[in-house]
C-alpha cells in the first residue's frame, strides 16, 4: 500500500479527488530498482499497471538473430503504457522488454482493480486516456522516423525535438537509439559541423542554424 499524500506529490495523480487517491492507495505498491534491472520480458503475462516514478527505463525487441531493437526511452513521471492491460480487452499485446537505464522507482498497481476504478470514475478515465494519447503520439513519431527519415534526417530530428538529451548521451548510446553505426554518426554531424549547421564545443553541441536543420526532415 502507497500513502495518499505519496500519490498526491506525483504529477500524474495529484489532480485526482481524495476519494480516488484513497482506492488507489490501496491497490499499490512501490519499488525500487537499480541501473540494468529488468522491469519485465515481452512475454511476461503478469496484470499489473506500472509508473515511473523516477528514474528511466527503455523499451527493446530482440529480433531472431539476438540482435537488440531499440524502440524508444521513457524518464520519471510516465505510466508503462500497455493497451491491452489497460483496456482489458483480447487484444494481441505486442510489448516489449523493458530495462532500467539508471536506479528508478516504480508504482506497480492492481490491473484488474485500477480498470475497475477506471470504469466507475470518469476522471481517472481522462487522466489515463489523456496519457495515453501523448504515448500513442511518441509512438507516431518514431515510426515516422525509423521508417521515413534517413540516418540524417534522424539525427536533425534528435537535435531538434531532444537537444539536452542529444548532449548528455555519449555517441554509441546515441547511434543505437537511432538504429545508425557510430561512424555514420560522426560524419553527420561533421558535415553538419562544416555546413554552419550546427556547433561543437567539447562535445557540446549547439544549434546554429534551426531552419536548415528542420529542413533535413521535411
Amino acid at each position: 500500500m502507497v500513502e495518499v499524500r505519496h500519490l498526491k506529490s506525483i504529477p500524474f495523480f495529484n489532480c485526482l479527488k481524495d476519494d480516488i487517491l484513497e482506492q488507489l492507495s490501496q491497490i499499490a505498491t512501490i519499488r525500487k530498482y537499480v541501473n540494468s534491472d529488468i522491469l519485465f520480458y515481452e512475454k511476461d503475462t503478469q496484470d499489473v499497471i506500472f509508473y515511473l516514478v523516477s528514474g528511466a527505463i527503455k523499451f527493446y525487441k530482440v529480433d531472431r538473430f539476438d540482435n537488440e531493437i531499440f524502440l524508444y526511452k521513457i524518464t520519471s513521471d510516465s505510466i508503462i503504457f500497455d493497451i491491452a492491460k489497460i483496456c482489458d480487452e483480447h487484444i494481441l499485446s505486442c510489448y516489449a522488454n523493458a530495462e532500467f537505464l539508471e536506479d528508478s522507482t516504480i508504482l506497480i498497481f492492481n490491473g484488474v482493480k485500477f480498470r475497475e476504478l477506471m470504469k466507475i470514475n470518469r476522471d481517472f478515465m481522462s487522466v489515463v486516456l489523456r496519457e495515453s494519447f501523448k504515448m500513442i503520439q511518441q509512438l507516431q513519431c518514431i515510426i515516422s522516423r525509423d521508417i521515413v527519415f534517413d540516418a540524417t534526417a534522424k539525427v536533425a530530428h534528435m537535435l531538434i525535438d531532444n537537444l539536452n538529451n542529444f548532449n548528455s548521451l555519449k555517441k554509441h548510446e546515441i547511434a543505437y537509439m537511432l538504429h545508425i553505426q557510430p561512424e555514420t554518426l560522426s560524419r553527420i554531424l561533421k558535415k553538419l559541423t562544416r555546413n554552419k549547421i550546427i556547433s561543437i564545443e567539447k562535445n557540446y553541441i549547439k544549434i546554429s542554424n534551426i531552419d536548415k536543420l528542420k529542413e533535413i526532415c521535411e
